[in-house]
Order: C-alpha cells, then sequence, then structure tokens
C-alpha cells in the first residue's frame, strides 16, 4: 500500500524531491532499467518510487548526519530512535560538487522498520545506550542531495542541537574504527539494505 508518514516524525523534512538531483544521483531508475525497476516497486509498494520518496522527504524524520570521511564519501546519518548511525557512501564526484569536508553538516531523513519478533537490528547497525528499542531497522535519505529547498533544509539544520551534531560525528568515527571498510549505498533506492562488502 502506498506510504503514510504523516504520524510517524516529530521533526519532518518538510521538503520536497527534485527530479533532476533524483536523476543525478539514481540515473539507473531512469531509462528502460527503472521501467523494470518501477514496475516491480509498484507490484511490490503499490507506488509509483518517485511519489514514495517525495513522501518520505516531506514526512520522514529529519536528522543530523555529518562527512566522516571524503575519499571514498562516507556519510554518517544519525538517528536519536536506536542512537545510532548509517554509514552510506556516495560517488566522489559528491564531495566537490557540494563543497564537501570532513565534518561538513548535512539533513538525513529517515524512515523506519519495526522491531519485531522475526527482525532483529540489522547487523550493520550499533545502537547506543539511548536506543527506544522499536525498530530493528532505518532507511536515511541525504536531503541536500534530493532536494532544492536549500532554506527549509538550512532552517531544520539550525535547529538540531549542537549534541546532536557532535553525536553523528562521534558515532560516525567509531563506525570507522568497528566496522572498517564498510558502509551502505547511500542511493535512496538502496540505503536500507544493511553493509555486506567492503567499498
Amino acid at each position: 500500500m502506498p506510504l503514510d508518514l504523516s504520524s510517524w516524525a516529530s521533526d519532518p523534512g518538510n521538503v520536497r524531491l527534485s527530479l533532476r538531483k533524483l536523476k543525478r544521483l539514481c540515473p539507473e531508475m531512469y531509462g528502460l532499467g527503472g521501467l523494470i525497476w518501477t514496475a516491480y516497486f509498484m507490484a511490490v509498494h503499490q507506488d509509483i518510487p518517485s511519489w514514495n520518496i517525495a513522501t518520505i522527504l516531506k514526512n520522514g524524520d529529519s536528522r543530523a548526519a555529518v562527512v566522516v570521511r571524503t575519499s571514498p564519501l562516507l556519510i554518517a546519518a544519525y538517528t536519536d530512535e536506536l542512537d545510532c548511525v548509517s554509514v552510506l557512501k556516495f560517488d566522489d564526484s559528491l564531495t566537490d560538487e557540494y563543497g564537501l569536508s570532513v565534518g561538513s553538516r548535512l539533513l538525513t531523513i529517515n524512515i523506519y522498520t519495526p522491531r519485531t519478533l522475526g527482525l532483529f537490528v540489522r547487523k550493520d547497525l550499533l545502537p547506543g545506550p539511548y536506543d527506544s528499542k522499536q525498530f530493528g531497522n532505518f532507511q536515511p535519505f541525504i536531503a541536500d542531495f534530493l532536494s532544492d529547498d536549500d532554506d527549509r533544509i538550512m532552517e531544520r539544520k539550525s535547529n538540531i542541537s549542537e549534541e546532536e551534531w557532535m553525536r553523528a560525528l562521534e558515532l560516525g568515527q567509531q563506525y570507522l574504527e568497528v566496522r572498517p571498510g564498510m558502509a551502505r549505498d547511500g542511493k535512496p533506492s538502496r540505503s536500507e539494505k544493511p553493509a555486506k562488502k567492503r567499498y
């Protein structure tokens, strides 16, 4: 059924999807391969992928994300629900395109998978002491790479506490030590899948 996140987030992203940026980030969603992928997605989720992503960017939970390495480009996306980060790998070309350096602050918009009897916490996530124990996985979307709503993104970043920014950076650096060479694919079509192989 179509995604409904209207009641999930206390801090919704409230940004609009840029189809131009989506195509730049996920060219595989376009062309013949994209048609096949879209048909599969619609059969499973009864929703069009770009509409699904647009809904997430508007209603999903917006939190701190911090660059922890630039080559390869790795971004630690934080969630307070599990008190942990998902480290995402992106194409290095985005480093220069967005003027990124270690410590650069971005905005992640997250959706969550409940921690039911059949789903434990994904192995690449390292829940911290403030884990709510409600969720077993989360899927981050880096708003800066998917939206042109720069003013709204900056507004939301300014409302994130300094403690959360520092927590995201700290956990991201810890992750690189505990899971060296491991990161999720940062593309929105893949960022829910746990890191399984070295980059």
